[in-house]
C-alpha cells in the first residue's frame, strides 16, 4: 500500500487530541535517537508544545482512519521570533510579507514511507493559502534526512540558517503563486 491509497484528513486539534499528539511526537522523537539524529533529543518538543499549540489553535492532526497519525503546528500569522534574523543568506519574500511557519511535523512512525507527510505538506499549503499566506517557511536539523529530502520534493528552497533555543536550524521557504 503506497500513500495515495491511504484516505487522510488534516484538521484543528483539539483538547481530545491531546494525548495522541503527543504520543506521535514522543514515537518520533525516540526514532530519531534510535537513528543517531541530534534533533529533538533535549526537553523540546514536550507535552506543554502540544498543549500550548491546542490552546493557540495552531495545532493540527492528520487523521486516518479517524486516529491521529501526525501532528504540526501551523502558524499563520506571518510572525516567528526565531525567522527575524537569517545568516548565510535571505528569505525568498521580503520583510512584511505575511507567512505560514510548520513547526514540530512528525508522522507516526508505523505509518513511515507511505508519503503522508508529503500528502499532508500539500494540505497545510493550500491551508495558509486559503488563510492569506503568501509563503511558508520552516526549519529543520542538518541531520533530518527525511525533512531535507521531503521540503525540496514540496518546492521549497533553502535560504540559510536561523538560530532556535536548541541550535542552529537549516531554514527553507516556499513561496505560493
Amino acid at each position: 500500500m503506497n500513500g495515495s491509497d491511504i484516505e487522510i484528513t488534516s484538521t484543528a486539534a483539539t483538547s481530545g487530541h491531546s494525548a495522541a499528539a503527543w504520543a506521535v511526537l514522543a514515537e518520533a522523537k525516540e526514532a530519531m535517537r534510535l537513528a543517531g539524529r541530534s534533533q529533538w533529543q533535549g526537553s523540546y518538543p514536550a507535552v506543554s508544545d502540544v498543549e500550548t499549540d491546542i490552546a493557540n489553535g495552531v495545532a493540527r492532526v492528520l487523521l486516518h482512519g479517524g486516529q491521529v497519525v501526525g501532528y504540526c503546528a501551523l502558524v499563520t500569522n506571518g510572525c516567528d521570533p526565531a525567522y527575524a534574523h537569517i545568516t548565510g543568506g535571505r528569505w525568498l519574500t521580503p520583510e512584511g510579507t505575511r507567512y505560514a511557519v510548520v513547526h514540530r511535523i512528525a508522522i507516526a512512525p508505523g505509518m513511515a514511507g507511505r508519503h503522508l507527510a508529503t500528502r499532508w505538506m500539500r494540505m497545510l499549503m493550500a491551508e495558509a493559502r486559503r488563510l492569506g499566506c503568501r509563503s511558508m517557511r520552516i526549519d529543520t536539523n542538518h541531520d533530518n534526512v527525511q525533512m531535507l529530502r521531503l521540503l525540496p520534493q514540496c518546492g521549497f528552497s533553502q535560504c540559510g540558517t536561523v538560530m532556535q533555543s536548541d541550535g542552529e536550524r537549516i531554514a527553507f521557504e516556499r513561496v505560493f503563486l
